[in-house]
């Protein structure tokens, strides 16, 4: 059996890539599937932000803040005392830890750093920058 002309030239012949997948699917459906795909995918996004979504809802209802009332404000506590500063001294930059703050004062003899215990109300200690 021998080949035809016409035979050998489409042996031979490149592939064209994205007509012959055009050709085999269909031109017409291949337009379906590129139109179709950012919808199926918006979906199941939207699907998946719907099921995961409701645990933060549940969360903040767990981490809902505690009521106060007007007596626990009126209560007197040693961490609403203010913090004394001396004639001519500024209070600088402050840093918090936990129940200790820590202030820089700077003053007519200098910098200084103030730490003080914010529960007890009073001073720990002054400790003098040179």
């Amino acid at each position: 059996m021998t080949k035809t002309n016409d035979e050998t030239e489409a042996a031979a012949a490149p592939s064209t890539g994205f007509g012959d997948l055009a050709q085999s699917i269909g031109t017409r459906n291949l337009w379906i599937i590129i139109l179709a795909m950012p919808a199926v995918f918006l979906v199941i996004v939207a699907a998946i932000i719907a099921i995961f979504g409701r645990a933060e809802e549940e969360e903040a209802d767990i981490a809902a803040p505690a009521v106060v009332h007007d007596r626990d404000l009126a209560a007197p506590s040693a961490a609403s005392a203010p913090i004394a500063l001396g004639a001519g001294e500024t209070a600088g930059a402050i840093a918090l830890d936990g129940d200790r703050l820590a202030v820089r004062v700077d003053g007519p003899d200098g910098v200084v750093v103030v730490v003080y215990d914010i529960a007890k109300g009073e001073e720990i200690a002054r400790i003098p920058i040179e």
